[in-house]
C-alpha cells in the first residue's frame, strides 16, 4: 500500500486556491459580459431605427413621422402613481427606482396595429445614455389603459 501526506501550509492553500479560482473567476466574467452585452443591444435606443425596431420585437408597428421627444426627471420621491408606475416596469424587468431624480429621454411613438382598434395608442419609451430603461403602451382615450411592451 502507498500514501503520502501532504503538509498544507496557507502559502500553500493560497497558491492552491488560486489556480482553481482565478481561472473560474475569469470565465464567470467573460461569460456574464457577453449576456450582458447581448441583452443592451436589445435595448439600445440612440437612433429612431432602433425605436422603431424595439416596438416591432414586441409586436407594434410605430409611425416613424409621431415620434416625439422631451427631457423628463424621475421623480426622487415615488407618489402612488408612481409606485404603481413602476410596478409595470418591474413586470417587464426594469425598475426605475435606480434612476431616481435623474434626467431621461421620453419618446413616444404612435402605435398603427394596436389589436383593439385603439386609435389613440402610443408607446412611451423612457431613454437614458441610449439604452431603454422603461416605458408603456398606453391609450389616451377616455376609458383608456396601460400596460407593458407585452400583450
Amino acid at each position: 500500500m502507498f500514501g503520502f501526506i501532504i503538509r498544507l501550509t496557507k502559502t500553500r492553500l493560497s497558491v492552491i486556491l488560486a489556480v482553481i479560482l482565478i481561472p473560474f473567476l475569469i470565465f464567470s466574467s467573460v461569460y456574464t459580459y457577453k449576456i450582458s452585452n447581448k441583452e443592451d443591444k436589445s435595448l439600445e435606443a440612440k437612433t429612431l431605427e432602433q425605436r422603431v425596431n424595439f416596438l416591432k420585437k414586441h409586436g407594434f408597428e410605430a409611425e416613424k413621422t409621431s415620434e416625439t421627444k422631451k427631457q423628463v426627471v424621475i421623480p426622487a420621491e415615488f407618489d402612488n402613481v408612481y409606485l404603481s408606475y413602476n410596478s409595470i416596469q418591474k413586470a417587464m424587468g426594469f425598475d426605475l427606482e435606480d434612476f431616481k431624480g435623474e434626467k431621461v429621454n421620453l419618446y413616444s411613438l404612435k402605435i398603427t396595429n394596436y389589436p383593439k382598434d385603439s386609435k389613440n395608442v402610443y408607446a412611451t419609451l423612457l431613454v437614458k445614455k441610449g439604452k431603454i430603461i422603461g416605458g408603456d403602451i398606453h391609450s389616451t382615450e377616455l376609458n383608456g389603459f396601460m400596460h407593458g411592451f407585452k400583450m
